[in-house]
């Protein structure tokens, strides 16, 4: 009976197969057996003697131990700062300016960077009619007041003159027509002396005029500090103002009560004013330290508290601006010094601090890793207060951890060997 042939090829096929895998079976043998020198064991027989885990970190990269620099968890003082800049403006300053109009004059050469003192008489305004005018005044209360004196003792008199005539005319020695010239007469006498007082009055309130304009006639400082340009003040100064540090220039010209003569700074008493964003202002808050760095002849250093910080944005720059008192300033401080203030936010003494390169992150969230039982292990923790280069660990490890001190990512479970290390190594 003759075989089907669909059963045939099926069988062949199956032939083929098994030629197939036994020719390789045969290769291998003849490849690891077929020598004449005697059997050793191969390096192939000792991996076959590995467990499937020692396998695994062959695959890996993680066989063996490696040696690992590590740096213990200590405590140290961390300091959240919020670095701003700025310039030095003085504490008090005043642009001086006359309290009448007329024609300067300075009582001395004064110029931009000169020193003057607290109400010291700097400048007048020409004050020679006033003067004139106040020696009018006086002479005309004199001659008024003795006129008055005069009608003082002509109405006694004349008031004696009429008690005389009413005694006579009661006597009938003198008719009514002379009493009456008698009364007319005092009653004269009493308008004049209404008139005269009326004028003295008028006198000594034109005197007392005169002698507050006197008042005014002096240019004073307000307070003692150095002598700058008012455009320096106003913040309007412009390429010409370099060419009028001579205050005295404007001599003998005419000036109003509106004139900005010149300004006055305080020296000594500065204060940081600083600008900041929406964002930052939520942070400060009056109270908090501050470290600055001044830069006059050199970067100077100083320390301070913040006193204000401005509600409202300004016009020009739409920042905040922040004060600062600064504690001890240095004598070469002078207005209009940048300077660059680092806020203390925040403050810990005893925190648990770490480089930040030896921080890592994954999915979102950041470990660390530490060596411990001589394997390498993932540390998920939270973190804090940031300062150059150093960070907080608020939770999830402990002091005296010893963290791998590496960016590098070691594979979790990784055999090692903790070699301790110096923050500098």
């Amino acid at each position: 009976m003759r075989m089907p042939l669909f059963v045939f090829h099926s069988i062949l096929l199956r032939a083929r197969r098994f030629l197939a895998i036994g020719g390789a079976a045969a290769l291998l043998i003849c490849a690891t057996g077929c020598s004449d020198k005697p059997a050793l064991p191969s390096a192939n027989a000792k991996e076959q003697k590995k467990t499937l885990r020692e396998q695994i970190e062959d695959l890996r990269g993680t066989g063996g131990t490696v040696d690992v620099g590590v740096q213990k968890l200590t405590t140290a003082t961390i300091t959240a700062d919020l670095s701003i800049t700025g310039e030095l403006v003085p504490r008090k300053c005043v642009i001086v300016k006359p309290l009448m109009d007329g024609r300067i004059t300075f009582l001395r050469k004064i110029k931009v960077g000169d020193i003057v003192r607290e109400n010291e008489t700097i400048a007048k305004i020409d004050d020679r009619d006033i003067e004139d005018e106040i020696k009018q005044e006086e002479r005309d209360i004199d001659i008024t007041s003795e006129t008055i004196r005069l009608d003082e003792n002509e109405l006694a008199q004349k008031e004696k003159d009429l008690e005389f005539d009413r005694g006579m005319v009661k006597d009938g020695f003198l008719n009514e027509i002379e009493l009456r010239r008698s009364e007319l007469e005092l009653h004269r006498a009493e308008i004049s002396l209404r008139q005269n007082r009326l004028r003295l009055e008028q006198a000594e309130n034109k005197l007392t005029k005169a002698l507050r304009q006197r008042e005014k006639v002096p240019i004073k400082a307000p307070l003692e500090g150095m002598v700058v340009l008012a455009s320096h003040l106003t913040g309007q100064s412009g390429s010409s103002d370099l060419l009028k540090e001579e205050i005295t220039a404007i001599e003998g010209t005419l000036v109003g009560t509106g004139s900005e003569l010149f300004g006055i700074v305080s020296q000594g008493d500065y204060l940081a004013q600083c600008m900041v964003n929406s964002k930052d202002k939520a942070k400060i808050r009056p109270g908090l330290k501050a470290r600055l760095s001044v830069v006059s002849h050199k970067a100077i250093d100083a320390m301070g508290e913040v006193t204000q910080v401005a509600q409202l944005q300004d016009m020009k720059s739409h920042a905040y601006k922040v004060w600062i008192r600064i504690d001890n300033p240095d004598p070469s401080f002078t207005s209009g010094l940048f300077v660059r203030a680092n806020i203390e936010l925040d403050h810990r003494e005893t925190a648990l601090v770490l480089p930040r390169q030896y921080v890592k992150e994954r999915d979102g969230r950041s470990f660390i890793q530490v060596v411990r039982d001589g394997k390498i292990q993932d540390v998920w923790v939270e973190t804090g207060i940031r300062q150059g280069q150093d960070i907080e660990i608020m939770s999830g490890a402990a002091a005296g951890d010893p963290v791998v001190a590496s960016n590098k990512v070691f594979l979790a479970g990784q055999s090692a060997k903790a070699v301790e290390v110096s923050k500098e190594e």
